[in-house]
C-alpha cells in the first residue's frame, strides 16, 4: 500500500496554511468547514459565544461584543470566519453550515444554542479593517465608525466609497424609486450606475437630470440636492447606531447584524483615540440596537492587556466587549493530527499490521 492511500483526505490536497478573510467561494468555505477541527479549547470558546449570543435572541442586550485574542497561527481569524458561517447559516455543498458540527461538538446544548442562532434571520459582514480603511485613515479619529458604515453600505448594495452618494441611494430606496432612477440615468449616460457611480463627479447631467424625473424635483432643486451632497453629510457614532437600528426594525422582528472585524487590535495600534471610537461605536449599537446588532473583532493582544497600555479609564470598552475568547497554539498538533494525518480505514489496519511486527525492533 502507499503511503498517500493511507490518509482520510488526500495529502496532496490544497492546505490553506493561512486562513484570508475575503476567500469566500464554495470550494475555500467547504474546506474550512469541512476540515475545521473543534478542540477542547475551541469547543470551550465556541460555547462561551453562541451562550452570549442567545441574550440577544427575543431579548433585550447591550452586551453584544465579542474579543477574540490569539497570537500569529493561534487560529482567531478561522474562528472568526467559522463564526461568520454559522450565524448566516450559509449553504454549502447542499448543507447548512451548522450540520457540518454535527460530528464535531459533543455538547448538545451548544450544538442546540449554535442552530438556534442559525435560525435566526441574520446579515453578517466579516471584513479586514486594515484592507476597507482608507490609506490615511489612521489619522482621523472618527475612522473606526467610518469602516463600519462603509461595510453596512456595501452590504446594503450602496456605494461604501462614497458615502453621500450612499445616503442618496439609501433615500431612493426609502420612497421606493432607486430602481426607477438606475434605469433612468442608463437610459441617459448608456452606463450602469452601479458600475459607474464612483464616477460622480463626471456624470452630473445624467444624475441630475435622472433624479429631477424620478423624484418629482425641479431641475434646479435636483442640482442643488447634488452639489451641495457631499459638503451637507455628516456621520457620527450616533447617526451610524440609529441607521443600523432603522435597518433592522425594517427587516422585522429580531433581525440581526454581525459585525466581524479582522486584525483590529494591530489597526488600533497604540492609538488611544482609534480605541475610543471603537468603544462609542459598541456602546451606541449595545445602547440603540439592543443586542440585535453585535460587534466581534480580533486583536493578538487580550483586550485588558491593550486597555492598560492606552493608561486610560476604558472601563465602558471591557464592558461592552464582555465576551472574550482567548486562543493558544497549544492544540496545533491535534489539528494537525485530526486534519492532515488521520488514516482511513484501511491504512489503519495496515500500519496495526506492520506495527504488530515490528513492535519488537521500535522499541529498542
Amino acid at each position: 500500500m502507499k503511503l498517500k492511500d493511507m490518509f482520510k483526505k488526500d495529502i496532496a490536497r490544497d492546505i490553506k496554511g493561512v486562513i484570508k478573510i475575503g476567500q469566500e467561494d464554495d470550494t475555500n468555505v467547504f474546506q474550512e468547514l469541512d476540515e475545521y477541527v473543534v478542540t477542547k479549547e475551541l469547543n470551550r470558546h465556541l460555547s462561551t459565544f453562541f451562550e452570549a449570543y442567545q441574550k440577544g435572541i427575543g431579548d433585550y442586550t447591550d452586551k453584544m461584543g465579542v474579543w477574540i485574542s490569539g497570537f500569529f497561527g493561534s487560529g482567531k481569524s478561522h474562528l472568526l470566519k467559522i463564526i461568520s458561517y454559522l450565524l448566516a447559516n450559509r449553504k454549502v455543498q447542499g448543507r447548512q453550515a451548522v450540520s457540518y458540527f454535527d460530528d464535531k461538538i459533543e455538547d448538545p446544548m451548544v450544538l442546540a444554542d449554535m442552530k438556534r442562532a442559525g435560525d435566526v434571520s441574520t446579515d453578517v459582514i466579516l471584513f479586514n479593517i486594515d484592507s476597507k480603511a482608507d490609506t490615511d485613515s489612521k489619522t482621523d479619529k472618527e475612522a473606526i465608525v467610518k469602516v463600519f458604515n462603509k461595510v453596512f453600505d456595501e452590504m446594503q448594495g450602496f456605494c461604501g466609497s462614497l458615502p453621500w452618494v450612499a445616503e442618496m441611494e439609501r433615500y431612493l430606496q426609502k420612497e421606493g424609486i432607486y430602481k426607477a432612477f438606475q434605469d433612468k440615468y442608463a437610459e441617459l449616460s448608456g452606463k450602469s450606475w452601479i458600475e459607474s457611480r464612483e464616477d460622480y463627479y463626471f456624470e452630473e447631467d445624467s444624475i441630475v437630470q435622472a433624479l429631477s424625473e424620478t423624484t418629482g424635483m425641479s431641475a434646479e432643486a435636483a442640482r442643488r440636492w447634488y452639489e451641495k451632497g457631499e459638503e451637507r453629510y455628516s456621520l457620527s457614532v450616533e447617526k451610524f447606531a440609529n441607521k443600523v437600528r432603522e435597518y433592522i426594525e425594517s427587516k422585522g422582528k429580531d433581525h440581526h447584524v454581525v459585525f466581524l472585524a479582522d486584525e483590529v487590535g494591530q489597526y488600533i495600534g497604540d492609538d488611544r483615540g482609534l480605541m475610543l471610537n471603537l468603544q462609542t461605536v459598541a456602546e451606541d449599537l449595545g445602547t440603540h440596537c439592543g443586542g440585535k446588532a453585535w460587534v466581534m473583532v480580533t486583536s493578538q493582544q487580550e483586550i485588558d492587556t491593550v486597555t492598560r497600555i492606552k493608561g486610560e479609564d476604558f472601563s465602558k470598552i471591557l464592558a461592552r466587549f464582555n465576551t472574550r475568547l482567548s486562543l493558544s497554539s497549544a492544540n496545533v498538533d491535534e489539528v494537525i493530527k485530526k486534519r492532515i494525518l488521520l488514516k482511513n480505514e484501511v491504512g489503519r489496519e495496515t500500519l496495526q499490521l506492520l506495527y504488530s511486527g515490528k513492535e519488537a525492533i521500535l522499541r529498542i
